[in-house]
Protein backbone atom coordinates (compact mmCIF):
# COMPACT_ATOMS: atom_id res chain seq x y z
CA UNK A 1 0.00 0.00 0.00
CA UNK A 2 1.48 3.58 -0.97
CA UNK A 3 1.06 5.46 2.33
CA UNK A 4 2.04 8.89 0.00
CA UNK A 5 -0.93 10.79 -1.22
CA UNK A 6 -1.38 11.95 -4.84
CA UNK A 7 -2.10 15.27 -6.09
CA UNK A 8 -5.88 14.39 -6.01
CA UNK A 9 -5.77 13.38 -2.42
CA UNK A 10 -3.83 16.15 -1.03
CA UNK A 11 -6.11 19.09 -1.98
CA UNK A 12 -9.05 17.08 -0.97
CA UNK A 13 -7.24 16.63 2.44
CA UNK A 14 -6.19 20.59 2.13
CA UNK A 15 -9.50 21.95 1.13
CA UNK A 16 -11.71 20.12 3.44
CA UNK A 17 -9.73 21.37 6.64
CA UNK A 18 -9.55 24.84 5.49
CA UNK A 19 -13.49 24.58 4.99
CA UNK A 20 -13.88 22.81 7.90
CA UNK A 21 -12.16 24.97 10.22
CA UNK A 22 -13.77 27.74 8.75
CA UNK A 23 -17.17 26.62 8.80
CA UNK A 24 -17.40 23.47 10.91
CA UNK A 25 -15.29 24.59 14.13
CA UNK A 26 -16.22 24.18 18.02
CA UNK A 27 -16.73 27.77 17.88
CA UNK A 28 -19.17 27.30 14.81
CA UNK A 29 -21.46 25.42 16.50
CA UNK A 30 -24.89 25.79 16.58
CA UNK A 31 -24.73 28.05 12.88
CA UNK A 32 -27.47 26.76 10.06
CA UNK A 33 -26.64 23.27 9.42
CA UNK A 34 -28.48 23.76 6.23
CA UNK A 35 -25.71 25.41 4.70
CA UNK A 36 -23.02 23.38 5.92
CA UNK A 37 -24.52 20.41 4.74
CA UNK A 38 -25.57 22.29 0.84
CA UNK A 39 -21.35 22.92 1.01
CA UNK A 40 -20.61 19.18 1.44
CA UNK A 41 -22.60 18.66 -1.28
CA UNK A 42 -21.48 21.43 -3.77
CA UNK A 43 -17.77 20.28 -3.12
CA UNK A 44 -18.87 16.46 -3.75
CA UNK A 45 -18.35 15.12 -0.72
CA UNK A 46 -21.61 13.33 0.30
CA UNK A 47 -21.16 11.34 -2.95
CA UNK A 48 -17.47 10.89 -2.76
CA UNK A 49 -16.58 7.47 -2.44
CA UNK A 50 -20.36 6.14 -4.51
CA UNK A 51 -20.03 4.87 -8.07
CA UNK A 52 -20.93 7.19 -10.88
CA UNK A 53 -24.01 5.25 -11.69
CA UNK A 54 -26.05 6.75 -8.72
CA UNK A 55 -24.25 10.35 -9.56
CA UNK A 56 -21.37 9.60 -7.11
CA UNK A 57 -17.41 10.59 -7.81
CA UNK A 58 -16.30 6.96 -7.55
CA UNK A 59 -13.79 7.48 -5.00
CA UNK A 60 -12.11 5.13 -2.76
CA UNK A 61 -11.99 4.19 1.02
CA UNK A 62 -8.53 6.32 1.26
CA UNK A 63 -10.58 9.81 0.14
CA UNK A 64 -13.23 8.45 2.44
CA UNK A 65 -10.85 8.18 5.46
CA UNK A 66 -9.14 11.59 4.51
CA UNK A 67 -12.23 13.07 5.04
CA UNK A 68 -13.31 11.69 8.09
CA UNK A 69 -10.13 12.65 9.46
CA UNK A 70 -10.56 16.37 8.57
CA UNK A 71 -14.01 15.60 10.30
CA UNK A 72 -12.87 14.87 13.77
CA UNK A 73 -10.33 17.30 13.96
CA UNK A 74 -12.77 20.14 14.55
CA UNK A 75 -15.45 17.56 16.14
CA UNK A 76 -17.94 18.55 13.32
CA UNK A 77 -21.58 17.33 14.43
CA UNK A 78 -23.08 17.17 10.98
CA UNK A 79 -24.05 13.85 10.05
CA UNK A 80 -21.67 12.88 7.24
CA UNK A 81 -21.09 9.55 8.57
CA UNK A 82 -24.37 8.24 9.44
CA UNK A 83 -26.00 9.42 5.65
CA UNK A 84 -22.63 9.45 3.33
CA UNK A 85 -20.97 6.78 4.42
CA UNK A 86 -22.78 3.93 6.61
CA UNK A 87 -26.13 4.86 5.26
CA UNK A 88 -25.20 5.26 1.65
CA UNK A 89 -23.00 1.84 1.24
CA UNK A 90 -25.59 -0.16 2.68
CA UNK A 91 -28.37 0.71 0.23
CA UNK A 92 -25.57 0.54 -2.56
CA UNK A 93 -24.90 -3.41 -1.35
CA UNK A 94 -28.37 -4.19 -1.37
CA UNK A 95 -27.80 -4.70 -4.80
CA UNK A 96 -31.37 -2.43 -5.50
CA UNK A 97 -30.22 -0.82 -8.71
CA UNK A 98 -33.60 1.10 -8.41
CA UNK A 99 -33.97 2.22 -5.11
CA UNK A 100 -29.91 3.20 -4.80
CA UNK A 101 -30.72 5.57 -7.63
CA UNK A 102 -33.93 6.54 -5.64
CA UNK A 103 -32.60 7.02 -2.12
CA UNK A 104 -29.05 7.92 -3.37
CA UNK A 105 -28.84 10.45 -6.32
CA UNK A 106 -31.17 13.16 -4.38
CA UNK A 107 -29.11 12.46 -0.93
CA UNK A 108 -25.93 13.41 -3.02
CA UNK A 109 -27.39 16.53 -4.64
CA UNK A 110 -28.33 17.66 -1.10
CA UNK A 111 -31.20 17.38 -1.34
CA UNK A 112 -32.31 14.45 0.77
CA UNK A 113 -30.53 12.67 4.05
CA UNK A 114 -31.83 8.86 4.33
CA UNK A 115 -30.70 7.14 7.85
CA UNK A 116 -30.26 3.85 8.80
CA UNK A 117 -31.71 2.73 11.41
CA UNK A 118 -30.46 -0.25 12.86
CA UNK A 119 -29.36 -0.49 15.77
CA UNK A 120 -31.39 -2.07 18.48
CA UNK A 121 -30.71 -2.00 22.86
CA UNK A 122 -30.38 -5.86 23.16
CA UNK A 123 -27.76 -5.93 20.44
CA UNK A 124 -24.80 -4.80 21.76
CA UNK A 125 -22.88 -4.44 18.82
CA UNK A 126 -24.12 -7.97 17.02
CA UNK A 127 -25.17 -7.02 13.97
CA UNK A 128 -27.01 -9.71 12.77
CA UNK A 129 -29.80 -9.11 16.69
CA UNK A 130 -32.73 -7.60 15.17
CA UNK A 131 -35.96 -7.97 17.37
CA UNK A 132 -38.09 -5.98 15.29
CA UNK A 133 -40.63 -7.51 13.06
CA UNK A 134 -42.33 -7.35 10.38
CA UNK A 135 -45.29 -8.80 9.76
CA UNK A 136 -47.09 -9.23 6.37
CA UNK A 137 -50.85 -8.25 6.18
CA UNK A 138 -51.59 -10.51 3.30
CA UNK A 139 -51.83 -7.65 0.15
CA UNK A 140 -48.51 -7.13 -0.29
CA UNK A 141 -48.13 -4.56 2.69
CA UNK A 142 -45.83 -5.19 5.91
CA UNK A 143 -46.50 -3.98 9.46
CA UNK A 144 -43.38 -2.68 11.83
CA UNK A 145 -43.19 -2.98 15.33
CA UNK A 146 -39.72 -2.42 17.34
CA UNK A 147 -37.76 -0.22 18.48
CA UNK A 148 -34.22 1.45 17.12
CA UNK A 149 -31.81 3.37 19.69
CA UNK A 150 -29.62 6.08 19.08
CA UNK A 151 -29.98 6.51 15.96
CA UNK A 152 -27.34 9.16 14.85
CA UNK A 153 -29.02 11.77 11.94
CA UNK A 154 -32.20 10.11 13.11
CA UNK A 155 -33.67 13.63 14.05
CA UNK A 156 -33.49 15.47 10.54
CA UNK A 157 -33.59 12.41 8.20
CA UNK A 158 -36.22 12.74 5.70
CA UNK A 159 -36.27 8.63 5.00
CA UNK A 160 -35.37 6.01 7.17
CA UNK A 161 -34.14 2.46 6.15
CA UNK A 162 -35.28 0.07 9.16
CA UNK A 163 -34.45 -3.16 9.48
CA UNK A 164 -36.65 -5.48 10.23
CA UNK A 165 -37.16 -9.51 10.62
CA UNK A 166 -39.47 -10.86 8.15
CA UNK A 167 -38.30 -14.47 9.27
CA UNK A 168 -36.06 -16.21 12.08
CA UNK A 169 -35.13 -15.48 15.40
CA UNK A 170 -33.45 -12.24 16.93
CA UNK A 171 -30.13 -12.73 15.88
CA UNK A 172 -30.04 -15.18 12.78
CA UNK A 173 -28.49 -13.54 9.45
CA UNK A 174 -31.03 -14.91 7.50
CA UNK A 175 -34.53 -13.00 7.57
CA UNK A 176 -33.68 -9.69 8.00
CA UNK A 177 -34.92 -6.98 5.63
CA UNK A 178 -34.77 -3.05 4.86
CA UNK A 179 -37.29 -1.22 4.66
CA UNK A 180 -38.47 2.59 3.49
CA UNK A 181 -40.09 4.16 6.35
CA UNK A 182 -41.66 7.79 6.27
CA UNK A 183 -40.67 9.17 9.90
CA UNK A 184 -43.34 11.60 9.90
CA UNK A 185 -45.83 8.43 8.83
CA UNK A 186 -48.99 7.15 11.54
CA UNK A 187 -46.52 4.17 13.68
CA UNK A 188 -43.52 5.96 14.18
CA UNK A 189 -42.73 8.03 16.97
CA UNK A 190 -39.12 9.88 17.07
CA UNK A 191 -38.10 10.97 20.21
CA UNK A 192 -34.84 13.67 19.72
CA UNK A 193 -32.02 12.78 22.05
CA UNK A 194 -28.69 14.56 22.68
CA UNK A 195 -25.71 12.31 23.15
CA UNK A 196 -22.81 13.17 25.56
CA UNK A 197 -20.66 14.73 22.40
CA UNK A 198 -23.07 17.27 22.23
CA UNK A 199 -24.63 15.55 18.77
CA UNK A 200 -28.33 14.85 18.08
CA UNK A 201 -29.82 11.39 17.49
CA UNK A 202 -33.11 9.81 18.02
CA UNK A 203 -34.77 7.20 19.77
CA UNK A 204 -37.33 5.59 17.04
CA UNK A 205 -40.55 3.23 18.53
CA UNK A 206 -42.38 1.55 15.40
CA UNK A 207 -46.23 0.66 16.42
CA UNK A 208 -47.57 -1.27 13.94
CA UNK A 209 -45.99 1.01 11.20
CA UNK A 210 -47.22 0.35 7.29
CA UNK A 211 -44.33 0.27 5.43
CA UNK A 212 -44.91 -0.70 1.12
CA UNK A 213 -41.24 -0.45 0.42
CA UNK A 214 -38.13 -2.45 0.64
CA UNK A 215 -34.81 -2.23 -0.44
CA UNK A 216 -33.07 -5.45 -1.87
CA UNK A 217 -34.00 -8.76 -1.46
CA UNK A 218 -36.68 -9.49 1.50
CA UNK A 219 -34.63 -11.48 4.10
CA UNK A 220 -31.18 -10.93 2.27
CA UNK A 221 -30.15 -7.49 4.03
CA UNK A 222 -27.44 -8.82 6.48
CA UNK A 223 -24.99 -8.73 3.72
CA UNK A 224 -25.54 -5.27 2.59
CA UNK A 225 -25.81 -4.26 6.20
CA UNK A 226 -22.28 -5.72 6.60
CA UNK A 227 -20.78 -4.03 4.28
CA UNK A 228 -22.13 -1.04 5.22
CA UNK A 229 -21.01 -1.40 8.58
CA UNK A 230 -17.52 -2.29 7.13
CA UNK A 231 -17.18 0.81 5.63
CA UNK A 232 -19.06 2.95 8.96
CA UNK A 233 -16.10 1.43 10.79
CA UNK A 234 -13.55 2.70 8.80
CA UNK A 235 -15.00 6.15 8.96
CA UNK A 236 -15.28 5.59 12.66
CA UNK A 237 -11.59 4.95 13.20
CA UNK A 238 -10.44 7.90 10.44
CA UNK A 239 -12.37 10.17 12.48
CA UNK A 240 -10.84 9.21 15.91
CA UNK A 241 -7.20 10.07 14.08
CA UNK A 242 -8.20 13.45 13.73
CA UNK A 243 -9.70 14.01 17.54
CA UNK A 244 -6.65 12.41 18.49
CA UNK A 245 -4.11 14.32 16.56
CA UNK A 246 -6.42 17.29 17.16
CA UNK A 247 -5.82 16.58 20.99
CA UNK A 248 -2.79 15.95 21.10
CA UNK A 249 -1.45 19.49 19.44
CA UNK A 250 -3.90 21.53 20.99
CA UNK A 251 -1.99 20.10 24.61
CA UNK A 252 1.40 20.48 22.93
CA UNK A 253 0.14 24.10 22.10
CA UNK A 254 -0.97 24.76 25.93
CA UNK A 255 1.81 23.28 27.28
CA UNK A 256 4.08 25.83 25.42
CA UNK A 257 1.96 28.83 26.82
CA UNK A 258 1.06 27.64 30.26
CA UNK A 259 3.88 28.92 32.59
CA UNK A 260 4.52 27.24 36.09
CA UNK A 261 7.50 28.22 38.65
CA UNK A 262 8.29 30.94 35.92
CA UNK A 263 8.69 28.46 33.39
CA UNK A 264 6.86 26.77 30.56
CA UNK A 265 5.06 23.73 31.25
CA UNK A 266 6.48 22.04 27.71
CA UNK A 267 10.07 22.43 29.21
CA UNK A 268 9.09 19.87 32.17
CA UNK A 269 10.78 16.51 31.28
CA UNK A 270 7.95 14.15 32.65
CA UNK A 271 5.44 16.41 30.62
CA UNK A 272 7.50 15.60 27.49
CA UNK A 273 7.47 11.92 27.91
CA UNK A 274 3.81 11.95 28.21
CA UNK A 275 2.96 13.78 25.46
CA UNK A 276 5.39 11.08 22.91
CA UNK A 277 3.67 8.40 24.20
CA UNK A 278 0.21 9.87 23.40
CA UNK A 279 2.31 11.00 19.98
CA UNK A 280 3.47 7.08 19.68
CA UNK A 281 0.05 5.74 20.08
CA UNK A 282 -1.76 8.46 17.47
CA UNK A 283 0.82 6.32 15.37
CA UNK A 284 0.19 3.09 16.05
CA UNK A 285 -3.45 4.00 15.42
CA UNK A 286 -3.01 5.55 12.13
CA UNK A 287 -1.01 1.98 11.47
CA UNK A 288 -3.91 0.14 12.31
CA UNK A 289 -6.06 2.29 10.11
CA UNK A 290 -3.87 2.11 7.58
CA UNK A 291 -4.11 -1.78 7.68
CA UNK A 292 -7.88 -1.66 7.71
CA UNK A 293 -7.89 0.12 4.59
CA UNK A 294 -5.65 -2.45 2.81
CA UNK A 295 -7.78 -4.83 3.99
CA UNK A 296 -10.84 -3.19 2.39
CA UNK A 297 -10.08 -4.93 -1.28
CA UNK A 298 -9.24 -8.26 0.65
CA UNK A 299 -11.63 -10.96 1.73
CA UNK A 300 -14.62 -10.98 4.04
CA UNK A 301 -12.34 -12.41 6.61
CA UNK A 302 -9.47 -10.26 6.04
CA UNK A 303 -11.70 -6.89 6.44
CA UNK A 304 -13.30 -8.38 9.79
CA UNK A 305 -10.59 -9.25 11.46
CA UNK A 306 -8.42 -5.82 10.65
CA UNK A 307 -11.31 -3.39 11.09
CA UNK A 308 -11.82 -5.19 14.75
CA UNK A 309 -8.62 -5.16 15.25
CA UNK A 310 -8.24 -1.25 14.56
CA UNK A 311 -11.52 -0.77 16.19
CA UNK A 312 -10.02 -2.12 19.25
CA UNK A 313 -6.37 -0.13 19.41
CA UNK A 314 -8.57 3.19 18.77
CA UNK A 315 -10.63 2.38 21.53
CA UNK A 316 -7.93 1.84 23.81
CA UNK A 317 -5.03 4.67 22.49
CA UNK A 318 -8.07 6.91 21.78
CA UNK A 319 -8.84 6.96 25.81
CA UNK A 320 -5.51 7.04 26.68
CA UNK A 321 -4.68 10.48 24.17
CA UNK A 322 -7.35 12.34 25.28
CA UNK A 323 -7.63 11.50 28.87
CA UNK A 324 -3.57 12.59 28.90
CA UNK A 325 -5.12 15.74 27.05
CA UNK A 326 -7.30 16.82 29.77
CA UNK A 327 -4.89 15.50 32.46
CA UNK A 328 -2.20 18.20 31.22
CA UNK A 329 -4.36 20.85 30.89
CA UNK A 330 -5.43 20.82 34.45
CA UNK A 331 -9.30 21.82 35.96
CA UNK A 332 -9.77 24.13 32.82
CA UNK A 333 -9.71 20.40 31.17
CA UNK A 334 -12.74 19.36 32.40
CA UNK A 335 -15.21 22.71 31.99
CA UNK A 336 -17.82 22.55 28.83
CA UNK A 337 -16.64 25.98 27.69
CA UNK A 338 -13.50 24.59 26.88
CA UNK A 339 -12.74 22.35 23.73
CA UNK A 340 -10.39 19.91 25.16
CA UNK A 341 -12.86 17.75 27.03
CA UNK A 342 -15.65 17.37 24.26
CA UNK A 343 -12.65 15.46 21.88
CA UNK A 344 -12.34 13.26 24.98
CA UNK A 345 -16.63 13.01 24.84
CA UNK A 346 -16.13 12.41 20.94
CA UNK A 347 -13.76 9.62 20.99
CA UNK A 348 -15.86 7.95 23.80
CA UNK A 349 -19.16 8.01 21.17
CA UNK A 350 -16.55 6.69 19.00
CA UNK A 351 -15.64 3.87 21.04
CA UNK A 352 -19.27 2.68 21.81
CA UNK A 353 -20.44 3.11 18.14
CA UNK A 354 -20.91 -0.04 16.16
CA UNK A 355 -19.13 -2.51 18.52
CA UNK A 356 -17.32 -1.61 21.71
CA UNK A 357 -13.22 -2.27 22.03
CA UNK A 358 -14.82 -5.23 24.01
CA UNK A 359 -16.88 -6.75 21.71
CA UNK A 360 -14.10 -6.39 18.78
CA UNK A 361 -11.93 -8.23 21.04
CA UNK A 362 -13.63 -11.02 21.44
CA UNK A 363 -14.78 -11.15 18.04
CA UNK A 364 -10.99 -11.06 17.08
CA UNK A 365 -10.92 -14.05 19.89
CA UNK A 366 -13.74 -15.92 17.52
CA UNK A 367 -11.45 -15.82 14.79
CA UNK A 368 -8.45 -17.50 16.33
CA UNK A 369 -10.32 -20.32 18.10
CA UNK A 370 -11.47 -21.23 14.12
CA UNK A 371 -7.79 -21.42 13.22
CA UNK A 372 -7.15 -23.75 16.24
CA UNK A 373 -9.99 -25.74 15.64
Amino acid sequence: MDFQLNQEQQMLKDSARRYLEAQCAFAQRGKDGAAAWGAFSEMGWLGMALPEEVGGLGAGVVESALLMEEIGRVLCVEPYWAVAMLTAHTVLASGDAAKAEQLLAPMIEGGARPVLAHTEAAARGELAHVGTAAVADGAGRWRLSGRKIAVVGGDLADTLIVSARTTGADGDQDGISLFVVDPKAPGVSLTPVRLIDNRWAADIELDAMLATEHVGALGGAYPALLVGHEYGLLGLCAEALGVMEAALWITRDYLKVRQQFGVALSTFQSLQHRMSEMLIELELSRGMVHRAMAAMSGTPRQRAQALSAAKVHIGRSGHFVCGQAIQLHGGIGVTEEYVIGHYFKRITCIEHALGNSHFHLERLAQFERADAS
